[in-house]
């Protein structure tokens, strides 16, 4: 398997090394001139081919910044903190002049996910998830500015603007105590970081109240069976309030807890996306201003695609209560 350090971007100059001829004699032969002669394109291709050459507008785009699009991967069209923060960071572009360019990524964005985006005429990257070390390493190596939304990255080595997730957790576990809960519950998503901390977040403080707390999971591929099980759970551990992952997760479980006739008990989740989707179920919640976030995220990339110095910049943006 290829080394990962030698995945840069091969330019025309390597090309004209490995062949000895110089770069002009092989950009007119990627580009069929016909001063160039037949053998010495089928020459030129082919090593272009074998040496991994993208077009030379990839590598233009990144010197001139005469590419005005960023790509923005994301691995679902239907969470509403994607569409909540991309359509304040696209607002944000527009007005900078920049398009987006949605790409959909289903695990964490790996060295061919930035290659593709680049490929498409991408000028920087705007990533909804985590990247794996390699696509870091490229990132650097070809100087692309990347830029991490939402969560705290379990690397340190890539900029990224989020919301304090151990403290989201903190202040809903305060006001369980402050509601006078006994038996409150955490529902959560996955096995990510971001999942962890409010979890972490949200048991440390309740344990520093002398309160237990009980941990359920939620599925979006098996909702109805994960939304039906924590009905169960939640009347049998007599749970008189439930914090939710996020506020998508805890308008399910508002809605399924409608039918239990007893149940009286507080219901948060995290992100206040009723605030800005006027149609999303309300519930009460915690977290930053996505709006603020969104903007500042497409501020700091576009400075970045400007003038890349390769610092790495971090922002944590204060939470709040919203009832």
């Amino acid at each position: 398997m290829q080394n990962q350090i030698e995945k840069r971007i091969v330019t025309l100059e390597d090309i004209a090394e490995r062949l000895g001829t110089s770069k002009n004699t092989v950009s007119r032969a990627l580009r069929d001139c016909s001063d160039i002669g037949a053998a010495m394109k089928e020459r030129v291709k082919q090593t272009a081919m074998e040496m991994g050459y993208v077009p030379n507008k990839i590598a233009g785009f990144l010197r001139s910044k005469r590419s005005n699009i960023i790509a923005v991967a994301v691995n679902s069209l239907t969470n509403p903190f994607f569409a909540i923060c991309m359509d304040h960071c696209t607002d944000y572009m527009g007005e900078k002049g920049y398009r987006p360019l949605i790409s959909i990524v289903r695990e964490e964005l790996d060295v061919e996910d930035i290659i593709s985006c680049i490929q498409n005429g991408a000028c920087g990257i705007l990533s909804f998830l985590d990247v794996t070390d390699e696509a870091i390493d490229y990132c650097e190596q070809n100087k692309v500015p990347l830029f991490l939304c939402g969560f705290k990255p379990r690397r340190e080595r890539v900029c990224a603007i989020y919301s304090d997730a151990y403290q989201c957790a903190k202040l809903v576990a305060q006001e369980a105590v402050s509601c006078g809960a006994k038996r409150p519950c955490y529902v959560g998503y996955g096995r990510g970081a971001l999942n962890e901390d409010r979890k972490e977040g949200f048991v440390a403080t309740l344990r520093n109240n002398e309160l237990s707390c009980d941990i359920y999971s939620f599925s979006y591929y098996s909702r109805e069976q994960s939304l039906e099980k924590l009905k169960k759970s939640v009347r049998e551990n007599e749970n008189d309030f439930v914090f939710c992952f996020n506020d998508e997760i805890a308008a399910s479980v508002q809605e399924t807890m409608e039918s239990v006739e007893n149940f009286r008990g507080e219901i948060y989740g995290v992100d206040r996306f009723s605030e800005y989707l006027p149609y999303c179920r309300k519930v009460k919640s915690v977290g930053g201003r996505l709006s603020v976030i969104g903007r500042r995220t497409a501020q700091l990339l576009i400075r970045k695609i400007e003038k890349y110095d390769g610092k790495i910049v971090r922002e944590i943006f204060p939470v709040e209560l919203s009832k």
